[in-house]
């Protein structure tokens, strides 16, 4: 059977802001549970450049954890034309997708390194909200006006009609 793929859906209220996005190999910090129950392990960083070797050569994940003799995968796969960047008319976009196999995310914390271009378009490429991910400000000297993106929500959510290409 097909594993799920799922997507971290993202939204906000934007302000000057023409997009916001999560760069290539950027590190996710997420909550993750073994999706037939067991432990949840929080703020597990997944690196999307780290290979790590599954048992009896199955392949590769961005990270693995091992239950016993089973190992419960996850790895951030390249959907095409699914995943994007939040823009101003964009509502719930799936800003990342994770093919899960017996893992499941169950919270996503916010760190730094994300991309937000101002509708004057100024690249700020190292926005940080780990610290308050509510309420991110900044200003745009290009056209002279503030640069906000506020009432970041998220959720997990299996997304639907995805084709995979592995990286």
């Amino acid at each position: 059977a097909a594993m799920p793929i799922i997507a971290l859906y993202v939204r906000a209220e934007l302000d000057n802001v023409a997009s916001f996005r999560a760069p290539e190999g950027h590190l996710w910090c997420l909550d993750v549970e073994p999706s037939a129950g067991g432990d949840r392990r929080e703020k597990v960083m997944l690196d999307p450049t780290e290979e790590l070797e599954l048992n009896g050569s199955r392949g590769t994940a961005n990270l693995v954890i091992r239950d016993g003799k089973r190992e419960h995968t996850m790895s951030v796969v390249d959907v095409k034309d699914m995943v994007k960047a939040l823009t101003p008319d964009a509502d719930w976009v799936p800003l990342v997708a994770f093919d899960c196999r017996g893992l499941e995310p169950t919270a996503w914390h916010p760190t730094q390194g994300y991309e937000i271009v101002s509708g004057g378009g100024t690249l700020f490429d190292d926005v940080d909200l780990s610290d308050d991910h509510s309420m991110w400000a900044e200003y745009c000297e290009k056209s002279n006006a503030p640069v906000q993106m506020t009432n970041l929500e998220w959720r997990f959510d299996i997304l639907k009609g995805a084709k995979v290409t592995k990286g």
